[in-house]
């Protein structure tokens, strides 16, 4: 499904385009220029063909103090399969044969079992010596399986993760205990505590882990 949405709208510029919009809940042409450091024209023109694809839609939204509402565009659910996910039906199966074969609670040792491998395999890529080095290093990873994570400070909220794509979206809904076992993975692996917090709005997945420094 990757390879054919990719050859379908790979033009210059297009699957950066894509990622822009997959961290918003809209943006407008000027807005798309300005961050692609495109012309307002070259925009236009991909904005418009992937329209004409089904991969974008549009809405208006108001602009302050009055004037014309400005268009804004939006990806469409067509664009969901770019984005890589876990094999749904098949872990979901597996995990509930196994509640079912060998009682309630299972599944959630399997996904325990899981996070903790997992941990493993991400511990010899991790580098640097400080949590900032290492959050970097663990965004950076995340963002090559297809998290589109990045590493980020808030005066408020201090180092967090911000992504933006969750392969395992349907696991952790399906078994919620899947969304905090990844957050205990991620304190394990970059020594910190780990919050998870879900700021996923209307079409925009966002989930935010907020790294602090272990007393």
């Amino acid at each position: 499904m990757f390879i054919g949405l990719f050859k379908d709208i790979a033009r210059p510029h297009c699957v950066d385009l894509v990622m822009l919009l997959k961290k918003s809940n809209g943006l407008s042409v000027n807005e798309l220029a300005a961050a692609l450091r495109m012309s307002y024209m070259g925009v236009k023109q991909h904005c418009v063909y992937l329209e004409k694809k089904g991969y974008v839609d549009t809405w208006r939204r108001p602009k302050e103090g009055g004037g014309r509402p400005e268009k804004m565009y939006r990806l469409t659910p067509k664009l969901d399969g770019f984005f890589p996910i876990a094999p749904r039906d098949l872990l979901l199966d597996v995990l509930d044969g196994a509640n079912f074969a060998f009682g309630e609670g299972t599944a959630g040792r399997l996904l325990l079992h899981h996070f903790q491998l997992l941990a493993g395999r991400y511990a010899e890529r991790v580098k640097g010596r400080t949590m900032l080095e290492r959050a970097q290093s663990f965004s950076k990873l995340r963002t090559a399986e297809g998290c589109l994570s990045l590493c980020e400070f808030d005066p408020h909220d201090g180092l967090r993760i911000v992504e933006y794509h969750s392969p395992v979206a349907t696991l952790c809904i399906a078994h919620p205990c899947a969304a905090d076992l990844e957050a205990q993975m991620i304190g394990r692996l970059l020594q910190c505590i780990c919050e998870r917090i879900d700021a996923s709005f209307e079409r925009v997945t966002k989930i935010e882990f907020r790294l602090k420094v272990l007393p």
